[in-house]
């Protein structure tokens, strides 16, 4: 009795030592694969790029008021530069800036320069939430300055930062397939450990009645996990959503709209 307590405690052990190097060789193989380095080789430094927020500002035209009321048809998109960072911790309500990127030509043929200001307002807004939903951001854009005198324009937004917007919702990324796929990895771990343990283990004569043993347990692991992964990801959120300044806003009218200037 007290041999087979012994053999069993054993196993234990050996598999132990097992899981540990399969996970620390699991952990080396990732971070090589993620920079492709080879061995004694340090990664290098990630290369920077710009955010939207350090690219120039446009600047504001010079005003020059005519009386002139001009008309922009319907379908007519503007380009749009955000000037003040926005995201889903920002409260409906909250006052937004855009600068227009390009000009446009009215249906008389008058064009309304670059740098004109277009402003707006955040209609809704929330944080990540369960299933894995993103945060949202909702924008009404409906005021142009043309030569520093108002004007209600009416919008929807197309595209930010070249992304489709669809139903005027910009949306953090939605993450439950990508949190079931983690929830999953630590039971894939636990399999994969108990694979090269019940391996090693049918190595050793007065220990390799038990690899099966150890293999099965590894699998039960691995089912376990599998089902419980969709389960766990219901309570886990998706991604932030923030749109710093210098953020490309496209919106097409929905509407003929008179502009005064």
């Amino acid at each position: 009795m007290r041999r087979i307590i012994s053999i069993i405690i054993l196993a234990i052990i050996i598999q132990i030592q097992c899981l540990a190097a399969q996970f620390d060789d699991t952990i080396d193989k990732e971070i090589r694969q993620e920079y492709k380095v080879e061995d004694n080789e340090l990664p290098a430094l990630p290369k920077t790029v710009p955010t939207a927020g350090e690219y120039e500002s446009i600047a504001v035209p010079k005003y020059n008021p005519t009386g002139k009321t001009y008309t922009l048809k319907s379908g007519t998109k503007l380009s749009l530069r955000l000037n003040k960072t926005i995201s889903d911790k920002s409260p409906k309500g909250s006052k937004t800036e855009f600068s227009m990127q390009n000009g446009i030509t009215a249906q008389d043929g008058t064009i309304i320069p670059a740098g004109t200001i277009v402003k707006g307002e955040i209609t809704n807004s929330h944080g990540p939430q369960l299933t894995g939903n993103g945060g949202l951001i909702e924008l009404k854009i409906d005021k142009i300055y043309f030569n520093g005198i108002m004007s209600e324009i009416e919008t929807k937004v197309c595209r930010a930062n070249e992304k489709k917007i669809f139903l005027g919702n910009i949306k953090g990324k939605r993450l439950y397939g990508r949190n079931m796929l983690k929830s999953m990895k630590p039971g894939i771990k636990v399999f994969k450990g108990a694979e090269e343990g019940a391996h090693r283990m049918s190595t050793i004569p007065i220990i390799e009645i038990l690899s099966p043993v150890i293999w099965i347990g590894g699998g039960a692991v691995y089912a376990v996990n599998a089902v419980c992964a969709p389960i766990i990801s219901i309570f886990k959120k998706g991604d932030h959503i923030s749109l710093p300044a210098g953020t490309l806003i496209q919106v097409k009218l929905t509407s003929n709209s008179l502009i005064k200037g």
